[in-house]
């Protein structure tokens, strides 16, 4: 899979399959994909672990515009569609069609042709499922990156307070890689003080780290490593749903984590 920004929804073709990562409005993941029988979009969490372990799988993560082609050609290699649609459909399939009777390859040109036509039958067969309750292709939502606190609160003593829960023990390995491997995006000299510890050296790292999602203080890996400290709940999640594998952030993720967080509290 080519790297992409962690935000969700993501798009993926699995087998040819178009499914998608999304993220419900309370945090977590789930995922939906595409029915061949009606087109629509169903809930499939079995391609979560599908697509993060199955390494013998056709999986291939894609941006919005390259997915909506996808999910045209799967809904027309299944005889979808109705009326003109349908009509559409069908000059896809022959243009594959043809090419496999002649054992080539897809032109360019036949490929620039389904792209576009799938374009154009795109937002007709998802007008179709609205108008019988079905769900269609998930839309890209802006997401704004998240910085995860280190603690919960300061009590009025200054001593720091968490309630959150552990982390699993077959878990922990993972995730303190993933914390500390992440890009660091910004970082100060020196290191600050242990507040749970105050007596200890002062080793707690002064930097930020992103994984295109989330950002999180060096801080929060070493209270975990060295205090138990879990990280909140929503980043444990995220970070286990990725099966710790730490992505490729690009430059544009970094700038804009880093504007994130010299961004004044509201």
């Amino acid at each position: 899979m080519s790297p992409a920004r962690k935000t969700h929804p993501r798009y993926f073709t699995y087998n040819e399959r178009p499914v998608v990562f999304v993220e419900p409005p309370g945090g977590g993941l789930d995922c939906v994909a595409c029915t061949p029988w009606a087109g629509d979009f169903v809930r499939e969490t079995r391609y979560i672990s599908e697509i993060n372990f199955n390494r013998d799988a056709d999986i291939e993560e894609l941006p919005f515009e390259d997915f909506v082609p996808a999910v045209e050609l799967f809904r027309a290699r299944n005889g979808l569609g109705e009326g003109a649609v349908k009509a559409l459909y069908e000059t896809m399939i022959g243009l594959e069609e043809t090419a496999e009777q002649e054992r080539r390859p897809l032109s360019a040109e036949e490929r620039a042709l389904i792209r576009s036509i799938g374009k154009r039958t795109h937002p007709l067969f998802e007008e179709y499922l609205s108008g019988r309750g079905l769900a269609g292709t998930p839309p890209p939502v802006p997401a704004a990156l998240r910085v995860a606190r280190v603690f919960d609160e300061i009590g009025a003593d200054g001593t720091p307070r968490y309630d959150r829960p552990p982390v699993p023990e077959h878990e922990l390995d993972g995730l303190l890689r993933y914390l500390r491997e992440a890009p660091i995006v910004l970082a100060a000299r020196g290191y600050d003080t242990d507040r749970l510890d105050p007596a200890r050296p002062a080793e707690v790292p002064l930097t930020y780290h992103t994984d295109g999602t989330w950002i999180w203080p060096g801080a929060v890996h070493y209270y975990l490593r060295v205090h138990g400290v879990p990280p909140e709940p929503r980043l444990v999640g995220y970070a286990s749903a990725e099966n710790f594998r730490v992505p490729e952030v690009d430059e544009q993720t970094r700038a804009e984590a880093v504007a994130t967080i010299n961004r004044p509290a509201e």
